[in-house]
């Protein structure tokens, strides 16, 4: 009885750590797929010649025509310039699994009191994406030009100058029962360039 006992302690100490430490590993798994989106989708628009789009489902579930996205993530070949997913164009849902990948995982911060310094865009990155189109509408998709160039771009797919395809996706799995304590954010740069932070709770900052 009293191993059995030790053991039902143990058990009951390890279980939610281990909830914890997998729901980190989603978290952290999440961003880098946010930034290989983002990498895909400029290598993809140099390649083929044709605008790339990313769209993700913070702020919104829906496309630029009110399509619903089919996946949390998806990169689109928008080979007709109308930024809406159509059939007959290539759509990439860069999440596989979207309920197992996304499991315990919310856009926005828990942790995080500020915005990553790097991050220019204009939106409320609270709400998991700090990205705007060229009118200052907070939106949650960007496009890269033919150059790699990212751009925001407005429901009439009016694409925007250099730097208005600058900001933000935020991504955090805390605020739950046995929920983990992590905080991400995915900055793109002006030009194209994606970087990956962390919020690191004990110097209270944003880390690379």
């Amino acid at each position: 009885m009293v191993v059995i006992a030790v053991i039902g302690i143990s058990m009951a100490l390890t279980v939610p750590a281990w909830d914890r430490l997998q729901t980190n590993n989603r978290a952290k798994t999440t961003a880098r797929m946010i930034s290989t989106a983002f990498q895909a989708a400029r290598a993809q628009a140099i390649v083929s010649e044709e605008p790339h789009l990313v769209m993700w489902t913070a702020v919104s579930a829906v496309d630029a025509c009110a399509n619903p996205l089919p996946s949390p993530i998806v990169i689109l070949n928008d080979q007709d310039g109308d930024c809406c997913i159509d059939p007959a164009e290539t759509l990439i849902n860069v999440s596989s699994d979207p309920a197992a990948e996304f499991a315990g995982l919310n856009w926005g911060v828990t942790f995080a009191t500020v915005r990553v310094p790097e991050d220019i865009g204009a939106g409320v990155h609270t709400t998991g994406s700090s990205f705007n189109d060229a009118l200052g509408n907070q939106t949650h998709w960007v496009a890269f030009r033919n150059d790699g160039v990212p751009v925001g771009f407005n429901n009439a797919c009016t694409f925007g100058q250099v730097g208005t395809g600058a900001g933000g996706v935020y991504l955090t799995n805390g605020g739950a029962a046995n929920a983990g304590e992590r905080d991400y954010a995915v900055v793109l740069s002006p030009l194209g360039v994606s970087k990956i932070y962390a919020w690191d709770a004990a110097s209270a900052r944003w880390t690379q």
